[in-house]
């Protein structure tokens, strides 16, 4: 893959929707182990393949991904918000380097940018704020995306997004349907000013129980996600806007782990495929193919 694909997209995303979506659990399924103002999750997935919104960063090696989050109200406004910080470690020192530190004339002096390990390849940080208006939910998102180990440059970007609760509306079927568009307020990818993209995501997930037992329940849920570029963030080998970008679909299991007393908090584990079919002309996978398969296994812990 070219460096000039490396950078462009990354990361935190997910995570972000993931707090906004909620567990796979029901509130009135978790024991009330916090009565502060504060929720707290952190977590980590193994993955088998790093692909952020469609672009492939890394299908081999170990790839952890840790992550930790705060979330809250703000006062009585009805406004809730939430910071976090999300990584990706991999031992195959995806890219490291790319990015050359130079000397006081600006030219490069043969090092890297940052004396970081070679194997934290990504490094992100983010803040927002949802407001719910009876079951629909604005959102607002600003994501800073940074590379540790010099593969890329920083890009930062601003999204807004609108989820709608359907469950009451469609029962067994609701898939909680949202939108997202994130603008690049800052990428410093190319030369001295970056290429600033405008990317679209459509979105949502079914739920439902896979395991009804009270001894181990599991719940499987269906996530899927379509991306576009609106300018540029997808573009063909010419440099042309590509408007399909992505469509990733595939079940994730869940399930309590419950020999952990619910005093230190709820804990999860988590193990899904996600299926990914690109559009080959966006150049989106390392090997040209329209398709990838990424497993996953996760643990977190949400107070």
């Amino acid at each position: 893959m070219l460096m000039t694909k490396l950078f462009r997209t990354f990361s935190a995303t997910a995570i972000c929707f993931g707090g906004m979506m909620g567990s796979a659990w029901a509130q009135d399924d978790l024991p009330p182990v916090n009565n502060g103002s504060l929720s707290w999750e952190l977590g980590a997935d193994v993955v088998s393949a790093y692909i952020f919104r469609g672009i492939e960063q890394e299908d081999s090696g170990l790839i952890v991904q840790p992550y930790v989050q705060v979330s809250g109200p703000v006062g009585e406004t009805g406004i809730g918000f939430y910071v976090g910080s999300w990584q990706s470690i991999h031992s195959d020192d995806t890219g490291t380097g790319a990015i050359q530190s130079t000397d006081a004339f600006g030219a490069p002096n043969g090092g890297t940018a940052t004396g970081s390990p070679t194997e934290w390849y990504e490094s992100d940080f983010y803040a927002g704020l949802d407001y719910q208006l009876d079951k629909v939910t604005f959102g607002v998102l600003y994501t800073a995306f940074f590379s540790p180990n010099g593969a890329f440059s920083e890009v930062e970007e601003i999204g807004f997004s609108l989820a709608y609760d359907d469950l009451e509306l469609l029962g067994d079927f609701a898939f909680n349907p949202y939108v997202f568009i994130a603008f690049q307020t800052d990428d410093q990818s190319v030369g001295p000013v970056g290429s600033e993209d405008i990317y679209l995501e459509l979105g949502g997930e079914f739920s439902t129980p896979f395991l009804d037992s009270e001894q181990f329940p599991v719940k499987v849920t269906i996530p899927f996600v379509l991306g576009f570029s609106l300018d540029d963030f997808y573009t063909d080998a010419a440099g042309n806007n590509e408007g399909f970008g992505f469509l990733k679909v595939g079940p994730a299991f869940q399930f309590p782990v419950d020999f952990i007393p619910s005093d230190y908090g709820i804990w999860e584990a988590t193990a899904g495929v996600d299926l990914f079919f690109v559009n080959d002309d966006a150049l989106l996978l390392d090997d040209g193919d329209d398709f990838e398969i990424v497993g996953r296994l996760g643990i977190a812990l949400r107070y």
